[in-house]
């Protein structure tokens, strides 16, 4: 069974979005498999060409965007969880902003994301993604596949002599 969803963006783009359900295999390509073909690949080019579908290249306000729709959320709401000043916080969904990587981690923890989702967004804000060989990241993705508040992150990354999302005196 195939889901099918349509999506329009303020900037005229359409992402189509098709999921097999549960009990049909995935559609698309999965990093690993885009990897070998790459090292296999005669040129750039032909990759490229061969591949276009497979590459995300959303801009971080459409997918803020996508992540509010999908998630069933609201700016402000996001923004106060994401403890971000709200200004700034709405000049980064509105494009005026580029955030750090860290304010875009405050974000995944505001909606919250699932860990997949806070890759999406940490690539399509230009920053690298949650890296699995990174003590403070391992933090980071088990704290959000738990479901756990951007605070209890916090305190975890302090507990394990990382540093914190947002930088306050947890020694008191």
């Amino acid at each position: 069974v195939l889901l099918l969803k349509i999506d329009l963006y303020m900037n005229g783009m359409v992402m189509l979005h098709v999921r097999a359900s549960k009990r049909c295999r995935k559609m698309g390509k999965d990093t690993e498999e885009l990897m070998n073909e790459l090292k296999l690949a005669k040129g750039l080019g032909e990759f490229i060409e061969e591949n276009t579908d497979e590459f995300e290249e959303l801009p971080l306000t459409d997918m803020l965007a996508e992540m509010l729709r999908k998630y069933d959320k609201n700016r402000i709401d996001v923004i106060k969880a994401a403890r971000l000043d709200f200004t700034y916080g709405y000049q980064i969904f509105d494009g005026k902003k580029k955030p750090r990587r860290e304010k875009l981690l405050q974000l995944a923890f505001g909606f919250p994301l699932s860990v997949d989702d806070t890759n999406r967004m940490l690539r399509a804000g230009g920053v690298s993604g949650l890296y699995v060989r990174s003590k403070r990241d391992v933090v980071c993705m088990y704290c959000l596949q738990q479901g756990t508040s951007l605070d209890e992150c916090n305190t975890l990354l302090y507990q394990m002599g990382e540093d914190t999302l947002i930088k306050e005196d947890y020694d008191k």
